[in-house]
């Protein structure tokens, strides 16, 4: 018997669960839309944002110019979509999404995975970090 402890609580988050994926639908929306505006408006002033290439940005600006590049010149013919797949509340402020984000363009079908980080602050969902890895 161990006295680890558990860091997931069990409570009732079924509106907050509605919440999360109306964020991540938004996120495929405004991706087809190729705006970064929309696509940006969940994430926090402070995020801190590692893309699957690795390369991390510190706060919303940098990620902001991040993917209105990306959107506006290297979007075209590239369907993808989030696949959420665990959500796990440590506190019952903070969200921690686990996901596969599958992506299909003229090159061939990849897929990341990720693990994002949100919060809840004024009664609103945020993004304020996450890590994304190519695994296929």
């Amino acid at each position: 018997m161990s006295n680890r402890p558990k860091a997931h609580h069990d409570d009732d988050h079924e509106e907050d669960l509605r919440a999360i994926r109306k964020i991540f639908d938004e996120l495929e929306t405004a991706f087809v839309e190729h705006d970064a505006a929309k696509f940006d408006d969940r994430f926090t002033t402070d995020t801190v944002f590692t893309a699957v290439n690795g390369v991390r940005f510190q706060d919303w600006q940098e990620l902001h110019e991040y993917h209105k590049e990306r959107l506006e010149n290297h979007a075209d013919g590239i369907r993808t979509w989030y696949e959420i797949e665990q959500v796990i509340f440590p506190r019952s402020d903070v969200a921690i999404v686990c996901l596969r984000q599958p992506a299909i363009s003229q090159a061939g079908r990849r897929a990341n995975v990720g693990t994002w980080i949100l919060s809840k602050l004024d009664g609103q969902w945020w993004i304020c970090a996450a890590q994304n890895t190519g695994v296929a």
